[in-house]
């Protein structure tokens, strides 16, 4: 599938059409948002977080600007960063 295609991709259901791109944008943007409230909340900055997971401090920053994808290897190393684990669950589109 090319990235055009990709892009337009849509998922028809009982629900009707699902906009794959738009679901998944929100997503990572409201992650990425809970992920830089929580860590300023413990008091992390970008460049401990980096020590505390091995992670890069510019990965870091992709990831918590949008512009990266992690891995749920990096979110559960993340996570531990900073006192958290993570809990991915599937719940019904309604």
């Amino acid at each position: 599938m090319t990235k055009e295609e990709k892009k337009n991709y849509v998922v028809r259901d009982a629900y009707g059409p699902f906009d794959l791109d738009h679901e998944q944008e929100k997503i990572k943007y409201l992650l990425m948002q809970e992920f830089v409230t929580l860590r300023k909340q413990a008091g992390v900055t970008q460049e401990e977080l980096s020590r505390r997971t091995g992670i890069s401090r510019p990965n870091i920053a992709r990831m918590e600007n949008g512009s990266y994808n992690p891995t749920v290897e990096m979110l559960v190393r993340l996570a531990a960063g900073i006192g958290k684990k993570v809990d991915i669950r599937f719940k019904d589109m309604n």
